[in-house]
């Protein structure tokens, strides 16, 4: 009888390839011996994390659109997919209530899309939907959210999430397609951008203590999130595609930190003693052995339509799939404030 020396690689396509999460995914799946597809915007092929992780020349990135059903079919017939990471999305909460149709094209449209391409395509492809805390909106509970908690989106892009949710399940139960949510709590990794307050502090802190210079704003200080680390989450994406039925989970850690604990852990970090003056938007963050101001809270910052504080109870996922978190909260920082003084030492900083 004659071996097959080489049997197929499974496979897999990320849409979104070159974000936070799918850089991280790729690298997972590469390193289980996954030939990885993935799927990027025209005008949009920033390679910048999946070169950080030097891993841009193994992946075949593909340029295409969400908004183009047959280009969609085109590509997953010409791969042939056994897992598809549908991670790509607009998810600026603010921009949505400026751009809400915009954000219902990008999140629920381009969903649906994915979805009956799959159908129609390659019905036996197992596929993951990156869902959010979002959804569950304006929640009068102190308890941990679980996946059976009410949700009451209170943003449009919440209702986009949510709404590609439904199709998700829809797909699921009518059409008996492997198709499953993971709803994302924050998360956050060396590989975030620079518009979001988690690197804006990271970064800030690392030039400060190697280049000085202004002190930077921030908003309300005691805005909280349930922060996780990326990596962390990336390996439930594809614990969820490998279990076996398709279900919806929560992905959180369970505990809320605030901003004032980023900055804190940030600036111990760098070897500054944060000290915290004043009150609301005249409190102050100054390092304590040198006078010299390290961030200051301005009202310019503070979010009208702020997100309540969230936090997601992981015990299905845990239970069911056996997800463990590997980095606590306080490496998780550190690690992004590392990453950020090499950035500034390389000169690298506008990404």
């Amino acid at each position: 009888m004659k071996h097959n020396r080489n049997p197929r690689k499974p496979v897999a396509f990320i849409t979104g390839v070159t974000g936070q999460d799918g850089a991280y995914l790729a690298d997972l799946l590469l390193s289980k011996g996954y030939r990885v597809y993935g799927g990027y915007r025209r005008g949009t092929n920033k390679t910048w994390r999946l070169d950080y992780l030097g891993i841009t020349s193994k992946i075949q990135l593909i340029e295409f659109q969400l908004n183009a059903p047959q280009s969609i079919m085109s590509i997953l017939q010409e791969i042939n997919p056994d897992e598809v990471y549908h991670l790509a999305a607009e998810s600026f909460v603010a921009d949505s209530y400026k751009f809400p149709n915009l954000i219902l094209e990008a999140n629920t449209h381009a969903t649906c899309n994915i979805l009956e391409a799959i159908r129609l395509t390659t019905p036996n492809a197992r596929v993951f939907f990156a869902s959010s805390s979002e959804i569950f909106g304006h929640t009068l509970s102190n308890q941990l959210l679980d996946e059976l908690s009410t949700c009451y989106p209170k943003n449009p892009y919440a209702i986009s999430k949510l709404s590609a949710d439904y199709f998700i399940k829809m797909y699921r139960e009518e059409y008996d397609l492997f198709v499953c949510s993971g709803i994302l709590f924050n998360h956050e990794s060396p590989l975030r951008g620079g518009q979001f307050v988690s690197r804006k502090i990271t970064s800030n802190v690392a030039r400060l203590k190697l280049k000085s210079g202004k002190p930077f704003e921030l908003g309300n200080l005691n805005s909280s999130r349930d922060w996780g680390a990326a990596i962390d989450y990336t390996k439930a994406m594809s614990l969820m595609l490998q279990s076996e039925t398709p279900k919806d989970f929560i992905i959180a850690t369970g505990t809320l930190k605030t901003v004032r604990d980023l900055l804190e852990i940030s600036a111990m970090k760098v070897g500054f003693e944060p000290l915290f003056e004043g009150k609301d938007e005249n409190e102050l963050c100054i390092d304590k052995s040198t006078g010299m101001k390290i961030a200051c809270v301005s009202k310019k910052y503070f979010r009208p339509h702020d997100t309540m504080p969230l936090a997601g109870n992981p015990h299905k996922i845990e239970s069911e799939l056996g997800w463990e978190r590997t980095t606590n909260f306080k490496d998780l920082i550190s690690m992004m404030v590392e990453a950020d003084l090499d950035r500034w030492h390389k000169g690298v900083v506008d990404i």
